[in-house]
């Protein structure tokens, strides 16, 4: 199951003039002075790497450099006006203090418990069988009611050629090539119909009409295979994800078990 829990990105002040916040760096060497604030080679090197500027657009340190005397002039205006004083956006700046600070705990809490290669080797076989669904090969005659689905079925065992009855009366899209489906694992399709085709042996059709939320179908089942579960270099990044969201689980259940909390009645 997925934890639906996302890390909170650490906001971003965007001003009008599309620019960012500074980013922190070693070099002290001064480009330039705004009133007598100093603008560094270390806000230079942030904003590349903010922006992730292409080495060649990294060059144009006069572009930058000017984006960043813009960014600082509204910064000061913004002081002279008492911005910083007035309740809303000091409402807001609390917002964004209390978000930096989430981040940097979990991100913390990942450094300190990382992700390792044979963690995820490990859950890539656990999940194997999963990735290993069966997949089906069925054709299907799809038709309003349950009495038309009766009569093909009826149609069927007199020796009828399903092709050419989903050619001729299926309404799905389907019909122009005899109903075939081709191959697909049974939870692509919706509920009634895959445990229709899961309860079927291969060469049979189904023995009534199977009703979901598009009509009434006829089911032919062709064959069946085990699927083939993606290789673990290309599932990589999704592992991942997946174990960096238990982690963080587990790090809440770490807190919740430690700390007391009072949840008031609505």
């Amino acid at each position: 199951m997925k934890l639906q829990w996302k890390i909170l990105t650490a906001p971003v002040i965007c001003l009008s003039l599309g620019l960012a916040p500074l980013a922190m760096a070693a070099q002290n060497d001064v480009v330039a002075t705004v009133n007598g604030e100093t603008i560094q080679q270390k806000d230079v090197d942030g904003y590349i790497r903010d922006f992730n500027l292409s080495p060649e657009q990294a060059k144009r340190h006069d572009l930058i450099i000017n984006e960043l005397v813009s960014r600082e002039l509204v910064y000061q205006d913004a002081l002279k006006k008492k911005l910083d004083k007035r309740a809303d956006v000091v409402a807001e700046l609390e917002q964004v203090r209390v978000k930096i600070l989430l981040n940097a705990a979990v991100r913390e809490a990942m450094q300190a418990n990382p992700i390792t290669e044979d963690e995820m080797k490990k859950e890539y076989q656990a999940q194997l069988p999963k990735m290993q669904q069966q997949e089906f090969k069925a054709r299907h005659i799809l038709v309003k009611t349950e009495d038309e689905g009766k009569a093909i079925i009826t149609a069927l065992e007199r020796g009828a050629d399903f092709s050419t009855l989903a050619n001729e009366k299926s309404l799905d899209s389907s019909a122009k090539d005899g109903g075939d489906l081709g191959w697909f694992p049974a939870g692509q399709m919706v509920e009634p119909f895959a445990a229709a085709v899961g309860g079927m042996k291969k060469g049979s059709h189904s023995k009534a009409p199977v009703q979901t939320q598009f009509g009434w179908h006829v089911i032919a089942l062709d064959d069946t295979r085990q699927g083939k579960a993606p290789d673990y270099e290309t599932i990589k990044p999704q592992l991942q994800n997946f174990l960096q969201q238990r982690h963080i689980a587990a790090y809440l259940e770490k807190l919740r078990s430690g700390a007391k909390i009072d949840v008031k009645a609505p």
